[in-house]
């Protein structure tokens, strides 16, 4: 098993400035996921709070391509378990001490474990920064790397963009969406959320004799060609809206935790998204977002080489 890799600048960056606090929100682990073609950084049901989170950057991204090794008996996959928190410190370490490269390698290290016992070997990731008279080497300590079982959990944890049949484009509304969601968090742990086919998202917290309710419009509809087919509505009303559109098959609703929803909007603030999409399942089984990215270096548009996406669990009536 073997892994070595120098960081891009870009990566580097991302990683440590966005990918890393976001998750750092969560929990305190996550796991590594390494193969030839990408890297992922996944926070599992258990890391998480009862979130799926998953970070993805292509290789050329992350890392530069010509220095890149990944090598493993299964599948040339890689996985162990680390603190979010300790690998962001290694991160700053470097950028403060102003390292021209920051390599990273899997290693294994001698570890003491008495005085009257031999040392244990332990795997580390160990990071060395070069530069103009530096020369550092720090070590990360890290799970043992995962059984090919646990690998394929993770490989299946990772596919959680299970397309939702539409999303809205949150990332215009997001400071707003932030404040609502910071009173209704006051009145009840838990909410209704409803996305409808015109671009409208409604909020809806309900409490012992009392009931809010609050509808943002104008959202961008994706596909777009789900907007065009959504049947036009007539009532003036915000909740007459919202009957007419589950009337006609265009809305799709979950009950979520509210403190799942506002750590999922705050995590765009940190990680600075183009879009911030927003799908319910089509049998409402999940809320899915998908941040989206553009990319710095070309004129295309949006970055398919970087992505966060997280799985709300959401609960059902006999939950609540």
């Amino acid at each position: 098993m073997k892994f070595k890799a120098t960081f891009t600048d870009r990566g580097l960056r991302t990683l440590e400035k966005g990918i890393c606090p976001a998750l750092e929100r969560h929990g305190k682990a996550c796991h590594m996921l390494l193969s030839r073609e990408d890297v992922h950084l996944i926070q599992t049901t258990l890391d998480a709070d009862g979130m799926l989170i998953c970070a993805r950057w292509a290789i050329e991204v992350l890392f530069e391509p010509s220095t890149y090794t990944c090598d493993s008996r299964h599948h040339n996959l890689i996985a162990f378990q680390l603190e979010v928190g300790l690998l962001r410190r290694v991160l700053q370490a470097a950028g403060a001490n102003d390292a021209d490269s920051l390599e990273v390698k899997l290693a294994m290290r001698a570890v003491p474990t008495g005085t009257n016992t031999p040392p244990v070997s332990k795997p580390f990731l160990t990071f060395t920064c070069r530069g103009l008279n530096l020369n550092m080497v720090q070590d990360l300590p890290i799970s043992k790397p995962h059984l090919p079982a646990e690998i394929d959990r993770l490989v299946m944890d990772k596919d959680i963009t299970q397309v939702c049949p539409f999303y809205l484009d949150l990332q215009g509304e997001g400071q707003r969406l932030q404040a609502i969601v910071d009173k209704l968090r006051s009145i009840s742990a838990t909410m209704t959320l409803v996305t409808t086919k015109h671009g409208h998202l409604h909020l809806q917290v309900a409490a012992e004799q009392l009931q809010l309710a609050t509808e943002v419009q104008s959202l961008e509809v994706l596909p777009a060609a789900v907007a065009r087919d959504a049947q036009p509505l007539s009532e003036a009303a915000p909740e007459g809206r919202l009957r007419e559109a589950a009337r006609n098959g265009d809305a799709a609703s979950a009950i979520v935790q509210v403190k799942h929803f506002t750590k999922s909007l705050h995590s765009s603030q940190l990680t600075q998204p183009a879009q911030v999409l927003c799908g319910i399942g089509e049998t409402g089984g999940h809320v899915h977002f998908m941040f989206v990215y553009r990319d710095p270096f070309s004129e295309a548009g949006y970055d398919d080489k970087i992505s966060l996406s997280y799985k709300l669990p959401v609960l059902q009536d006999n939950d609540l």
